[in-house]
């Protein structure tokens, strides 16, 4: 597949890790001899299908591949079976349309596939660091993404079924859609926090499906802190998701988040399955699942908790 011409489209260039995915895949295509270009939607489902569709038309038998991170990927259900039909392979990375199969028989000389994080895991793994940070239960708020989303989904049963199991009462008192967007993020958390904190409703902790929206719910917890009087907001634990290095696992070394979820990159493991599927026919699976993990380690989440334990638990009422 050198010099083979690939398109990578992402969501949104504000996103740190969406950032790290197109910096990795940049690396991986020079590192593999591919022609790269990179497209960001600014979180725009419509304008997503209009780079796709420009490119597949524009590029013709020079693109070889579409390696996609959809805003909304029920979207790009039909787009994929066209462009797959052109014999331009088709990759979705960390949600698809349930449609990998049908593309696979329609054209099985063509590559099409998915290169996920595993979602459902990253779920699991924040079940399991609240039960750290809280061994004798807890109430929290919980952020999603786009609620439509199927990685959405997916770390919420996630979350569900890990706090599910023997342990620690942990429940969700409330869901609000953060989009995976901080600007989002923080208006909707700010709108709950002013509704429902007067009725003394208590929350231990904000778990956040991104890093991104989790800066949009720090701010939320600040500003609201201020304009109710309640200094007690700033210091609730508020628990991320992607880790990237300089962004997520930064803020938890500052103390800004108590933790996150390391979730690695996947468009360059896609350009490397699309060199092994072109170079030597290598078989690529319907979906290549990678682990994500917790940031920081259990212990220090352990320590956070005895040195916490004593300290004042929020409630809309002030202390408990």
């Amino acid at each position: 597949m050198t010099h083979s011409h690939v398109r990578l489209f992402l969501p949104d260039s504000d996103n740190p890790y969406q950032e790290r995915q197109a910096a990795h895949a940049h690396a991986a295509a020079r590192r593999l001899g591919i022609d790269l270009d990179v497209e960001f939607a600014a979180g725009d489902f419509s304008l997503q299908v209009r780079q796709i569709f420009k490119a597949t038309r524009q590029d013709g038998d020079a693109l070889s591949a579409v390696v996609v991170m959809p805003v909304q990927e029920s979207a790009l259900k039909s787009l994929s079976e066209a462009t797959v039909s052109m014999g331009i392979g088709w990759v979705y990375l960390n949600r698809g349309a349930n449609n990998i199969d049908a593309l696979r028989r329609a054209n099985p000389k063509v590559p099409s596939f998915l290169v996920t994080p595993d979602q459902h895991e990253i779920g699991r793994v924040h079940a399991r660091q609240l039960r750290r940070l809280f061994p004798q239960g807890a109430q929290i708020l919980y952020i999603q993404g786009r609620v439509t989303t199927c990685s959405s989904e997916a770390r919420a049963a996630g979350l569900r079924a890990g706090l599910a199991e023997p342990g620690p009462r942990i429940e969700i008192v409330s869901t609000v859609d953060g989009n995976w967007s901080a600007k989002d993020a923080e208006a909707s958390t700010a709108r709950w926090l002013q509704l429902m904190l007067p009725a003394r409703l208590r929350i231990d902790a904000v778990v956040c499906q991104s890093d991104f929206m989790a800066m949009g719910a720090l701010e939320a917890l600040r500003t609201t802190s201020d304009k109710l009087g309640m200094p007690l907001l700033r210091e609730l634990p508020v628990l991320g998701c992607d880790g990237v290095a300089d962004v997520g696992q930064r803020l938890v070394e500052e103390g800004h988040l108590t933790a996150t979820v390391v979730v690695p990159t996947t468009a360059d493991k896609a350009l490397e399955s699309l060199v092994a599927f072109a170079r030597d026919g290598a078989a690529v699976p319907e979906e290549i699942r990678l682990a994500a993990r917790g940031y920081p380690e259990d212990r220090v989440l352990a320590r956070h908790a005895r040195e916490s334990a004593s300290g004042p638990v929020f409630s809309g009422s002030g202390r408990a």
